[in-house]
């Protein structure tokens, strides 16, 4: 209270704040818990607008992406006679009757993607309750058009049939999470692992943020240390396009020139650097939502979107995301689109596509189980990174086994949206750890995601607005929301060796090789070799006498399997046999010692530690 003020006296709520209260204790906010888990409904409000203002970029750039493919359009009926007579299939390249089914399928992409997005997203509100955003994964969506399908189709897969190939994904994905498949992997995971995903994330988003296709442009391709310093000029950029094992004769000269295929958003700068008006405004943006969170002003990532986002549409400046001067390809048509204002939604071109003939060719199932693996790694860490940061604020809601509510509800969302996802012509959807930035400004139920969900049906019809919210106002609340991810590396022993390696690969792979499911195979895979590494070792000294009988084999056994032993609920087996073991009492179970994996969840047996310096040095004490 400041000098002079009635210390006594209560200043009267707000009718804002008189509805807040009133809506925070209605059924609807007992219904999703927002009291319980110390929110507001205007947190949550506001919370899943800014979630949706961060993930909505996804409407344009996977209809771009999955546009490539051709889709639906086939050559023998979209090209004109004479040019398919003359050529073929290779029609497709220059045909311009074939160019326009394909706007056209670009067009219907846009409506798939909003109303995919829509209904998986209310699915995850109603039925799991939880602030995630489930939409198309970026990267499955990359690998679905430029590896399975390839461009125009050039691949040995169509679109129809990797639509099939992901519509059975979506059942296998749904039948291993109601038998409990997938949750118990959760559990086996090491936690150390799990919570370095949380940090690989934040780096994979920095990343995303940093580049010019979906952020500021900081960093951009260089042909001989792959990335550099960007930030240059439209007239300074030169792309990069990928070529194949084919006839570079053939290339760039004759009617099949357009075989150079679609220009990458990636560029080399041939100089310029730090002198892009995008990439500046885009640095100023991040400036002003970390000194609006430096002074805990709410809505601080919203306001800063916003702020960018009217900037870029003010027509005439270097900055400006519309007419020529845009420094991003098609600002004249991006703006003719945006004075539309609504549009009617339509399917037809992607709807009920699936293609269900090739299913017993090795190339769909190559493709399937491919589909499977990623989404399965991708969309599992990431929903276990995103209960991690709804923990921080509602204690206990990710119990010792990386447990949260409505788990079960939470997996089997991620298998719905990948099925209708199918059925609309998309690319598998899964939770977007874009939500990460819902979740940092105050969305911790599923309020929050109810409200992302009316943003992409609100898109379906106003999709030429929110498709003009310009890569640079969304680039800097990814990387802030990615750097403050990184926090979750702390729980990681870095002292401990058999943590800190398989940790440090799984941060480090997944922005460079832009995939989250990359990045936990790879821990994984070290986590393993060092465990066969430590079993050899301990079973060498248990038979080489250096123990002196004090270790046996059955120790080493239950000492490097102890992890799982307390997965499948056999602690006490531990207890009884394993001497000096402890079973967790609260404890931070990545900050164990020892069990598969680097970690258990209890503490280190006390007689085998003392029993050998090598082993005690290794080990390290839990820690509240």
């Amino acid at each position: 209270q400041r000098a002079g003020m009635d210390t006594h006296e209560e200043k009267p709520l707000s009718w804002l704040q008189q509805w807040d209260q009133r809506a925070t204790d209605s059924r609807l906010g007992q219904y999703y818990e927002i009291r319980k888990r110390n929110s507001t409904m205007i947190q949550e409000l506001r919370a899943g607008l800014v979630c949706f203002l961060s993930v909505c970029y996804i409407i344009p750039v996977n209809s771009g992406i999955l546009s490539d493919t051709g889709g639906s359009c086939d050559p023998a009926t979209e090209c004109l006679p004479s040019n398919f007579a003359a050529v073929g299939s290779d029609c497709k390249f220059f045909d311009p009757s074939f160019q326009l089914c394909v706007a056209a399928f670009k067009n219907d992409l846009i409506a798939s993607t909003c109303i995919a997005a829509m209904i998986s997203t209310f699915i995850m509100s109603v039925f799991a309750r939880m602030p995630l955003a489930v939409a198309p994964a970026m990267g499955v969506n990359a690998y679905f058009t430029y590896n399975v399908v390839g461009y125009l189709s050039t691949k040995r897969v169509t679109y129809k049939q990797a639509l099939a190939a992901v519509f059975v994904e979506g059942f296998i994905f749904l039948f291993i999470t109601v038998t409990g498949v997938r949750g118990k992997i959760v559990e086996l995971i090491p936690k150390s692992i799990m919570y370095s995903t949380a940090a690989g994330i934040g780096c994979f988003l920095a990343f995303i943020g940093l580049q010019h296709g979906e952020g500021i442009g900081l960093v951009t391709f260089d042909p001989a240390t792959l990335v550099t310093l960007g930030g240059c000029p439209a007239n300074e950029r030169v792309n990069m396009y990928s070529l194949g094992p084919l006839d570079l004769d053939g290339v760039c000269t004759g009617p099949n020139a357009p075989n150079l295929g679609a220009a990458s958003p990636s560029y080399q700068c041939l100089g310029g650097q730090m002198t892009s008006p995008t990439t500046w405004l885009g640095i100023c943006t991040g400036v002003i939502m970390v000194a609006l969170m430096m002074k805990d002003v709410r809505g601080s990532i919203l306001y800063g979107i916003l702020f960018c986002t009217f900037i870029s549409w003010i027509p005439n400046h270097d900055a400006t995301y519309f007419h020529a001067r845009s420094s991003y390809a098609g600002g004249e048509d991006r703006y003719h689109y945006w004075r539309k204002g609504a549009t009617l939604p339509s399917v037809a071109k992607t709807g009920g596509q699936l293609d269900f003939g090739a299913l017993h060719t090795s190339d769909v199932w190559i493709a399937l189980i491919t589909f499977l693996y990623l989404d399965f790694l991708d969309a599992t860490s990431t929903m276990f990174a995103m209960a991690r940061l709804v923990s921080e604020q509602v204690p206990g809601f990710v119990n010792e086994k990386g447990q949260w509510p409505r788990q079960m509800q939470t997996m089997l969302t991620d298998g719905i949206a990948i099925v209708i996802g199918s059925l609309l012509g998309t690319s598998p959807l899964t939770v977007f750890a874009e939500s990460a930035v819902g979740i940092r400004e105050g969305g911790r139920t599923g309020v929050s995601s109810f409200v992302v969900a009316c943003g992409f049906g609100i898109s379906m019809f106003l999709s030429p607005i929110f498709a003009s919210i310009p890569p640079y106002a969304t680039g800097p609340a990814i990387i802030l929301v990615g750097s403050l991810m990184m926090e979750h590396s702390r729980y990681v022993a870095w002292e401990d060796m058999r943590q800190a390696a398989p940790a440090f690969l799984t941060i480090l792979l997944m922005p460079l090789t832009y995939s989250v499911a990359y990045g936990v195979i790879c821990g994984l895979s070290f986590v393993i070799i060092l465990w066969v590494v430590d079993c050899i070792w301990e079973t060498i000294l248990v038979v080489s006498g250096a123990y002196h009988g004090e270790k046996t084999l059955h120790h080493v056994w239950l000492d490097t399997m102890s992890h799982y032993y307390v997965a499948f609920g056999h602690e006490q087996t531990l207890v009884n046999e394993l001497p000096g073991y402890l079973p967790d009492c609260g404890m931070d179970s990545s900050r164990s010692g020892s069990g598969a994996g680097g970690e258990h969840s209890g503490s280190k047996p006390k007689a085998l530690a003392e029993s050998s310096s090598e082993s005690s040095q290794r080990d390290v004490s839990p820690v509240v």
